[in-house]
């Protein structure tokens, strides 16, 4: 790592090379030899700097149920990461919404005054919601949520039922349309858009090369990274979740992403009624 470069900005960086690791087993190896796995980068970034909402979130994504991780000396499961996540950024939406989907029903999540006291599942789904009115997961999971025949009142002052919260849900992400039938669609209201975090620049190569591979991105002048592939064999596992890129810049997702995430799912096998969690890209 360049010496003259900031906590923060090496932070960005070991962040960045998290978000290379998209098949179990990968690892990232830089310039100096080292070799990362995903946690490792994640806990890493986050020891570096630990305001990095999306670090806590994408960190927790990685773990399995009753896992947990080291950062600077200190322990952490999933609900501590996406409650630490809402701390450092109260209008980050995913963490809200991925913390619900770890709640029971009846159990509630602990924030602190400042982050709206101690919330049960629809009210971690509503703070969603009103920290960003296009989180389309927000809404297919809130709907999941409400009792048969209930509605719920929403930030806007709007009363929705499950099926229209399924319907805005399609209609912010198509993808969602495969978790259940739904209603005639209903337009709902762009959200202000918040900057996106430059991508790193990085060198990638493939297990049988041994070339110097292709530059990708832009990026600060950091040193590049090596990314290996893991064991031969690996695929990833078959989960009934979507996992969706979405960074609030974006007015919406891609039509190709958006095919793909549904095609992802189906092929997971996804059954109707699973929750979502939420992924994000910097």
């Amino acid at each position: 790592m360049n010496p003259a470069a900031s906590s923060d900005h090496v932070a960005e960086r070991f962040y960045g090379a998290a978000r290379l690791c998209n098949a179990p087993g990968s690892v990232v190896r830089f310039q100096d030899g080292s070799v990362w796995n995903e946690k490792q980068l994640y806990a890493r970034a986050l020891e570096l700097n630990p305001a990095l909402a999306p670090a806590y979130v994408n960190l927790a994504l990685v773990l399995t149920d009753g896992e947990t991780v080291l950062i600077s000396g200190a322990e952490w499961d999933k609900k501590l990461l996406y409650t630490k996540a809402i701390e450092c950024d109260p209008s980050f939406a995913p963490a809200y919404v991925n913390l619900s989907g770890l709640l029971a029903p009846g159990e509630r999540a602990d924030l602190g005054a400042s982050s709206g006291g101690s919330l049960d599942r629809v009210g971690l789904l509503l703070s969603a919601i009103r920290a960003d009115p296009r989180c389309a997961m927000a809404y297919m999971n809130l709907s999941l949520a409400l009792p048969p025949h209930s509605t719920v009142t929403l930030p806007s002052g709007g009363v929705a039922s499950s099926a229209s919260l399924l319907t805005m849900a399609c209609q912010l992400e198509p993808a969602c349309a495969t978790a259940a039938p739904l209603p005639a669609p209903v337009v709902v209201a762009a959200a202000t858009p918040r900057p996106v975090m430059p991508a790193p620049v990085v060198r990638v190569i493939t297990p049988v090369s041994h070339g110097h591979g292709t530059m990708m991105g832009q990026g600060v002048p950091l040193p590049s990274l090596l990314v290996g592939a893991g064991p031969a064999g690996a695929s990833a596992p078959l989960v009934a979740k979507l996992e969706t890129t979405l960074p609030q810049a974006a007015e919406a997702l891609p039509a190709a992403a958006t095919a793909a995430a549904a095609a992802a799912a189906a092929s997971a096998g996804s059954a109707v009624g699973e929750e979502a969690s939420c992924k994000l890209s910097l």
